[in-house]
């Protein structure tokens, strides 16, 4: 048996505590140790604050830039495409290392998958690190060789900031999931419809593409899921909710603590066995819970497995609707929840708006900070920034869902399309600069023959006329 340290307890401190003023007795328990889980809050903090200012320091480094995208109007390609340019989008993922991380503040940087509505006119956005660029562009021209790329400038400058605004009105919050991020939303695939002949498709994309169509002139509307590239943590946290699930026990490792804690009652009960005492009958083996789940629950399992086999992403949602006043309309903002809720299903997972950062005005206590919090939506959303409410795990086909580009079905006319391809001359098309430049006399065009002259114009010049 090891020799363990002594423990005692003088009850009679206690007791003294309890007659000691409120001041005195919060000065002797921090001198008698209290200042140290106050030191280890402290330290922590500090360490918090550092990460973030070298976070900061970091991401201040980073340039990105703003596309527009334009798929072309015939398009045939179906949301398993998109699903491969998120996948292919995933190669971004860096694994620093813990020096990196902690010290030089590096993470791993966001893109910015974006649809905004100006003044009814939807066009689609991707916002990336300039250094990756070359990786959005190729993962849209894998899919779509015919689509059309361009920088622009960002769509969100000629919105004011600060609000109240004596011109501007604006709304906005954070979409954020109902359950655990390992249940699934309804994708792409549960919008297929078997007929009596045929299979239809009802892209979800088509509401809120109408919603953002309907807007007057004056009107905004911005729709942003911000990704960032992850690795497995995710799905092993995932894991344990398909455990849960199934019923699985989950091994708890005991700490020292708790070991130091338990080993007199083992020991005592070592001794009593020895003395002759029965054991305690052992236990029959449960039968699996898996057994005994009902169809939405065995359904919801293997949904949830599906989405953590699939390459994931950190995700965020938020939506801004910003109007002139004299337009503003906020519900167009009702619509656009509508939309979302069709994602929703009750035994797997759904969105719901992020109350914390979602302007309020129906009670006087909500109005004081109704304007700050209006403040705060539309610089987040123009900074894509990561504050707000908590990152969640959402997988390709999830996010492919939520941001792809119309089919040929979706009728909404004022999205924006490319025409036709436009393509770049062959570089080996000679150009006038290769050649010496030479200065040319303009010359009196030819004379033309009777003959020649019938082809220029058409006219024949020997019609004879009365």
């Amino acid at each position: 048996m090891p020799n363990l340290p002594s423990i005692q307890i003088n009850p009679d401190y206690f007791l003294q505590l309890g007659t000691l003023p409120l001041p005195i007795l919060m000065w002797r328990l921090f001198i008698d140790g209290g200042w140290i889980p106050m030191l280890i809050v402290l330290i922590q903090g500090f360490w918090l604050l550092f990460l973030q200012s070298r976070q900061q320091k970091y991401g201040a480094t980073v340039e990105f830039v703003m596309l527009a995208v334009d798929i072309p109007r015939n398009n045939e390609q179906t949301v398993k495409a998109v699903e491969q340019i998120f996948a292919h989008l995933s190669g971004a993922y860096s694994g620093f290392d813990t020096f990196q991380k902690l010290w030089h503040g590096k993470t791993n940087s966001a893109f910015s998958m974006e649809l905004a509505s100006i003044d009814g006119y939807v066009q689609y956005y991707v916002r990336t690190p300039r250094k990756l660029r070359d990786l959005v562009e190729s993962a849209i021209y894998a899919q779509y060789p015919e689509a059309e790329i361009a920088e622009t400038a960002d769509y969100t400058d000629k919105v004011p900031s600060h609000f109240p605004h004596p011109e501007w009105e604006a709304f906005g919050t954070e979409f954020v999931l109902k359950k655990d991020a390992a249940y699934p939303i309804k994708t792409y695939e549960d919008f297929e419809h078997k007929g009596a002949e045929v299979m239809t498709f009802k892209d979800p994309i088509s509401g809120i593409l109408e919603t953002m169509s309907q807007l007057r002139v004056g009107e905004q509307l911005w729709f942003q899921v911000i990704i960032t590239p992850t690795d497995d943590a995710w799905q092993k946290k995932g894991q344990e909710v398909v455990d849960k699930i199934m019923g699985k026990v989950k091994v708890h490792h005991k700490s020292m603590i708790e070991e130091i804690v338990e080993f007199p009652l083992h020991v005592v009960t070592e001794m009593t066995s020895i003395g002759g005492a029965a054991h305690p009958p052992e236990k029959k083996p449960e039968q699996p819970k898996i057994m005994s789940l009902s169809p939405m629950e065995r359904e919801a399992l293997e949904r949830v497995q599906q989405k953590l086999s699939k390459i994931g992403f950190m995700t965020k949602i938020r939506v801004v609707y910003a109007a002139k006043r004299d337009v503003f309309n906020k519900s167009r903002m009702t619509s656009l929840k509508g939309a979302m809720s069709q994602f929703t299903s009750s035994h797997l997972n759904g969105f719901k708006g992020y109350g914390p950062v979602t302007p309020q005005g129906d009670y006087f206590w909500q109005r004081w900070s109704e304007q700050e919090k209006k403040t705060k939506v539309v610089k987040a959303y123009k900074g894509r920034s990561g504050k707000g409410a908590s990152k969640f795990a959402m997988n390709i086909e999830e996010l492919a869902t939520l941001y792809h580009f119309p089919m040929l079905t979706v009728k909404a006319p004022l999205v924006k399309k490319t025409e036709a391809k436009r393509a770049e001359p062959p570089s080996s098309l000679p150009t006038e600069d290769r050649y010496p430049t030479q200065e040319r006399t303009p010359q009196p065009p030819p004379a033309l023959s009777d003959e020649d002259a019938d082809d220029a114009d058409g006219v024949p010049k020997n019609l004879p006329f009365a």
